[in-house]
């Protein structure tokens, strides 16, 4: 226990020590994350629309049974594969003027566990584009299914809108995230900084190293305070400077000047 109180003193010794580096770095990481999802990073925007299975109803009878239904909802899967296939998204591709190459790399299909539901979302930097992506996708699946499968039960619930507001990049997030990592940095910085500094600065560091205790010091002794200092004349006493006669200052004239 004591060696851990120790360990943890120490480590936190070193960050005290090394606080300015530390601080400097959460400050760069941070404004690093700002900077790059606030300028670099392109947003992206979300748009999605909704199509429902519905189960194929026997002639003449409105009752729909369990069976019924569970064969829509195993159609839900190949429904999905051929919302990203290219006889679905070729068509898209002619219809959308400012589509991607891929459309496949901004499409998510996707549906919850027993839901006859599929959800068509469109991820995209252009809104309006992914807007437009995600209604046609709906629109060339519901009239295109009755010819693949042989079966219209495809039905609209919802058109995708305009989105408002990007999805991505969340600045407040990445900027968090960054401190983060520059704290973490920050501290190997001042760990790596400590391991590779041999100097001793103080009389706790020479115990913990020695083992020993410190029985006395010795002060550091300026270059100045070695100067000798300049002796006060005497009264009465001779005073010459070079090229000069030496001249007698009377004691009464000394006093007077003092």
């Amino acid at each position: 226990m004591n060696s851990q109180t120790m360990l943890l003193s120490e480590l936190l010794a070193v960050f005290k020590k090394s606080k300015l580096l530390v601080f400097i770095t959460i400050l760069l990481m941070g404004g690093a994350a700002y900077y790059l999802s606030q300028y670099v990073i392109e947003p992206k925007y979300e748009a999605s629309t909704q199509v429902l299975i519905v189960p194929k109803q026997e002639a003449g009878s409105n009752v729909v049974d369990s069976t019924q239904v569970s064969s829509s909802l195993s159609l839900i899967n190949t429904y999905r594969v051929i919302m990203r296939s290219p006889a679905i998204l070729n068509d898209v591709q002619e219809r959308v003027t400012n589509a991607p190459e891929d459309i496949s790399e901004v499409l998510v299909v996707e549906s919850e566990e027993d839901s006859q539901v599929i959800n068509i979302v469109v991820e995209y930097t252009d809104p309006v584009v992914a807007a437009e992506i995600a209604n046609v996708i709906t629109d060339v699946f519901a009239n295109e299914i009755p010819a693949l499968m042989n079966i219209d039960n495809v039905r609209v619930l919802s058109l995708a809108e305009i989105p408002n507001s990007p999805i991505s990049p969340n600045i407040i997030l990445n900027t968090l995230a960054g401190l983060v990592v520059g704290f973490v940095a920050g501290g190997v910085l001042a760990l790596i900084r400590y391991t590779f500094d041999k100097r001793i600065r103080d009389e706790h560091e020479l115990e913990l190293l020695l083992s020993m205790p410190v029985i006395g010091t010795v002060p550091v002794i300026e270059k100045r305070d070695m100067a000798p200092s300049r002796a006060q004349t005497p009264p009465g006493a001779v005073t010459t400077t070079k090229g000069e006669k030496p001249h007698v200052q009377s004691p009464k004239k000394a006093r007077q000047s003092s």
